[in-house]
């Protein structure tokens, strides 16, 4: 396989996992008590930064981090959620799961 269609593949499942994930997200997690509590206390942190007197170079160099870190978390949330999805299989696997389906599928 080609490097670009490595790429563009690799790429559009990492979208895919990604669109899972947020949906995973909203319907097991989002109303967790312990993510609302964190989610406050980035959102005073955040009005706390806009409310500093900041040169527009300094605010740039900042938001520039902001993002930088944003990306590299929203990644690594999404591959991790593909390394759960692989551990589940693994683990259907490895205890005969997987085996037992596909011996009823043929019977």
């Amino acid at each position: 396989m080609k490097r670009t269609e490595k790429s563009t593949l690799e790429d559009t499942l990492l979208q895919l996992a990604a669109r899972f994930r947020e949906q995973a997200f909203c319907r097991y997690v989002k109303d967790c008590p312990e993510y609302k509590r964190l989610l406050e206390i980035a959102c005073e942190a955040d009005k706390a930064y806009y409310e500093m007197e900041l040169t527009d170079q300094q605010r740039e160099l900042i938001d520039g981090l902001l993002s930088s870190r944003s990306d590299a978390s929203e990644c690594e949330l999404t591959l991790t959620y593909v390394a759960g999805v692989l551990d589940g299989i693994i683990f259907l696997r490895d205890f005969g799961f997987l085996d037992m389906y596909m011996m009823e599928k043929s019977a």
